[in-house]
Formats: structure tokens, sequence, C-alpha cells
């Protein structure tokens, strides 16, 4: 408990008003049992997750080191350009804090959440800091190397309209999300192949989770009591 309360992300919350309860502090705990039971050694995470991997890694040391080498230690896998996902507000996107911008929405619904994307009162003439703007780290996301400092020139200048670049940005998610809302789409058409897809998946996931659990059991001497 005490490592959990150590937590960024529970201090965080119990600091927005957010009750401290189970759910709060086994979120961690779930996501250290799923890297750990298939021996996961590299984890692509987000910068807010990374000191939740640090818990599955204290977990898997303190039980290797108990009972035996058991679990592989996962390292953290960090992608710098999309290591925080700004949300709408400004804060980091998260469903908890209703500031996401969702992929799978109607087109209108999409323009909704990015016109709302908050921006700073700057008379449209005046000069920007595009290094300062949540809707530049945003739109950025989506953007080649050259179209960035083509950007980020635009901001500089002077000139540019927030709600010209909010509409750009709706086109290139609307744009960019589209393969995936047809295959989505593709998928939910037929419930039996999505099913089936599923069942697979889990077959192959069940195989490895029972050959881990089955050495932990083992190790710790569970298996007399499960039949394991």
């Amino acid at each position: 408990m005490g490592l959990l309360e150590r937590c960024h992300s529970y201090k965080d919350k119990v600091a927005r008003g957010i009750q401290a309860n189970h759910g709060l502090f086994s979120y961690p705990i779930l996501m250290a049992a799923d890297i750990l039971l298939f021996q996961s050694d590299r984890v692509p995470v987000g910068q807010d997750q990374k000191q939740h991997l640090e818990v599955a890694r204290d977990l898997a040391g303190r039980f290797n080191l108990t009972y035996g080498e058991t679990f592989v230690v996962p390292e953290a896998e960090i992608d710098a350009q999309v290591a925080v996902v700004p949300g709408i507000d400004g804060q980091k996107m998260s469903k908890s804090y209703g500031n996401t911008i969702e992929i799978f929405c109607e087109r209108s619904a999409l323009r909704k959440q990015v016109m709302s994307i908050v921006t700073d009162a700057s008379p449209v003439e005046a000069p920007k800091d595009p290094e300062r703007c949540n809707l530049f780290a945003i739109t950025s996301l989506f953007l080649a190397r050259e179209e960035k400092e083509s950007l980020s020139a635009r901001y500089r200048a002077g000139g540019l309209k927030y709600a010209e670049v909010k509409k750009d940005l709706v086109e290139r998610i609307w744009g960019f999300f589209a393969p995936y809302r047809e295959r989505r789409e593709e998928l939910l058409r037929d419930r039996d192949r999505l099913r089936r897809i599923m069942d697979r998946g889990a077959e192959k996931a069940r195989a490895v989770a029972e050959q881990t659990m089955g050495e932990v059991r083992r190790k710790t001497g569970l298996h007399y009591w499960t039949g394991f």
C-alpha cells in the first residue's frame, strides 16, 4: 500500500477530489499482472505510466528475490514524440479528466471536441509561441517535420487564426483514422467473426498465462492446494 500511495496518479486524483477507492489502488496492480503474466520484456507506455511500470518491476524483483527467478523484469519503452499526449484543456489526455478527443466518433462530434481545444486570448495579428500552445502540441502529432516547422513559423510571424488550425486538425484526424474506422465497422458488422478472433486471442494468451502461473504455484507451494 505504501508503494501504491506514492504513485503520482494516485496523488493527482486524490488532489482533484476523486475518492481513494479500491479501483484507484488496483489499477497499477492489474497493469503489473498483465505485464508480468506474459513475461513482457519491453512495454510501450506514455510518460505518465512510467511509474506504474516501476511498480511492476518492483513486484517482479521482490518475487524473484524471494522465490527465485520467475518473472522477466520489464523495461519501459517511451517514444519521446508522444510521451505525453495533451488533452483539449492542456492537461494530459485522460478519460477521467473528460478532455479526450475520440477517434471513432461521428465527424460532428470530432469537430466539436477539436474546436473546444483551449487556446490563449492573443489577438490574430500578434506573434504566438508554438511551444506554449496546446493546440500546436496536439496538431504536431499529425505533422511531418517540415509541416511542423512551417506551422511554427506561421505562429511566430503573427496573423494566424486558431480556428484555422483547428479546422485543419479536424481534417487531419478524420483522414488519419479513416482506415481504422472502416476496419472497426467491418468487424462490428460480423459479430461471429469478431468473436472467433477474440477466442483465438484468448486461447493463445491463456497458454502463456497458464505456463507462468504454473511456475508461480510450484515455487510458492500453492500447487499443493490448487492441484496445478
